[in-house]
């Protein structure tokens, strides 16, 4: 699983197509298969036990809709996790996109995204980092199929009745629970983060906009305001996903689907 390289990688790199929070995603292609694939490196100076910790996230797990890891490659030039390529880019780009995204797409997308986190919370792994940016796209024969990727700043718990505490905050604060501002984290900060996805997805922005001071306190205090045109069974389930307290949202991923 793990190939330390003398000389040349496995992978020729054929353009960057990602930024995250601490390193660049590569699009590349297998020397030996041919295939395509994702390879996401991390700059030097980053800590070794962070960057195992997101490969051992990715390699416990297997699921449809979260990103498969294949292995992980250390060569003269990096380190990169070699991933599956979503060959329809990100949420956002599909978001982006000058036209109106269908009812049933949406809906379809967002319980992908909640298949893959109800797999990961079962592995006692909480994500702390859903946004668009994080969710790859790949096409069927039939369908669009979301697959939630970037681990990078998971927690791991052994009890998600209460929440944990960190050293501090890392994260969007777009699309942050209230509680994560403190340095906590359980599940429903995924939820939460669900739910503000769920928003823009509905209504064609978030719910609230500024500087990461101002959505602290927007997050923190301010209600959110749902139009009348989105129907009142998905009113519910935002405004129950968006609740400024953990305890009172969805008690768990398979519940909001």
């Amino acid at each position: 699983m793990i190939r330390y390289l003398r000389y040349r990688s496995n992978y020729r790199i054929l353009g960057q197509i990602g930024q995250g929070q601490f390193g660049r995603v590569y699009f590349a292609i297998s020397r030996k298969t041919g295939k395509f694939v994702a390879l996401k490196s991390l700059p030097k100076g980053f800590p070794t036990n962070r960057f195992l910790r997101e490969f051992s996230c990715l390699i416990s797990l297997r699921h449809p809709d979260i990103v498969a890891c294949k292995g992980l490659e250390y060569h003269g030039q990096g380190r990169y996790l070699v991933m599956d390529y979503g060959e329809g880019g990100t949420l956002r780009d599909l978001m982006d996109f000058p036209a109106d995204l269908s009812l049933r797409l949406c809906l379809d997308l967002v319980i992908d995204i909640l298949a893959g986190l109800e797999q990961a919370h079962k592995k006692n792994i909480i994500h702390c980092d859903i946004k668009p940016e994080n969710i790859l796209l790949s096409l069927t024969a039939d369908k669009w199929v979301a697959k939630v990727t970037d681990f990078g700043i998971a927690k791991i718990t052994e009890n998600s009745s209460n929440n944990k505490e960190g050293s501090g905050y890392t994260g969007s604060p777009a699309y942050m629970a209230p509680e994560r501002f403190y340095g906590k984290y359980s599940y429903a900060c995924d939820i939460y983060s669900v739910g503000i996805l769920l928003y823009e997805l509905m209504i064609g922005e978030r719910p609230f906009s500024g500087l990461p001071g101002d959505l602290m306190l927007a997050h923190l205090n301010q209600r959110i305001n749902i139009p009348d045109t989105v129907a009142n069974p998905l009113k519910a389930i935002i405004i129950k996903a968006l609740e400024k307290l953990p305890k009172r949202r969805f008690f768990s991923a398979q519940e909001m689907l």
